[in-house]
């Protein structure tokens, strides 16, 4: 479903971002917008946006991604003390693969209810998990030194 919608033309979260789309409007501001869900998974569920088109977190910079997170950080307060769930989720997803339905970067904040059974993406308790070959400590460790030399590559790269 996302990678049908690419262009900020078909994007609906740019037409919100622009005032020109239909939401429930919570906050806004010069970089970020912050809207109720259309499709709650539960009480409280919303978005956060910025405002200008960028299709994943892949794409977007250091600095607008600190807005994003500022934003996120308000709303996730606000929604903590107004509707005193159990806790929060706050989740970002990337591409159809993990699950991302618009393809303009968001971050769902989430209240949790006991009970809710909304999965995200993983089983927490189940020991079978962690008997897979990735989940083995040396598989771990040199997975992690992939990462981190590409975190060195990176940081060449931009300096």
């Amino acid at each position: 479903m996302a990678s049908r919608m690419t262009t900020p033309a078909d994007c609906p979260f740019c037409r919100i971002a622009a005032d020109t789309g239909k939401c429930e409007l919570l906050y806004q501001d010069r970089h970020t917008v912050a809207f109720m869900d259309i499709n709650p998974a539960n009480e409280g569920h919303c978005l956060v946006i910025p405002r200008a088109h960028y299709p994943t977190v892949l794409a977007i910079g250091a600095e607008a991604f600190a807005a994003v997170a500022r934003t996120t950080q308000r709303l996730a307060i606000a929604v903590d003390r107004t509707l005193s769930p159990g806790g929060l989720s706050l989740i970002q997803a990337n591409g159809d693969l993990a699950g991302q339905s618009v393809p303009h970067l968001h971050i769902h904040v989430l209240p949790r209810r006991e009970g809710d059974n909304l999965p995200i993406n993983w089983l927490r308790g189940r020991d079978d998990l962690y008997r897979l070959p990735i989940a083995r400590p040396e598989r771990i460790r040199e997975t992690a030194d992939r990462i981190r030399a590409g975190l060195v590559r990176r940081r060449r790269m931009t300096r």
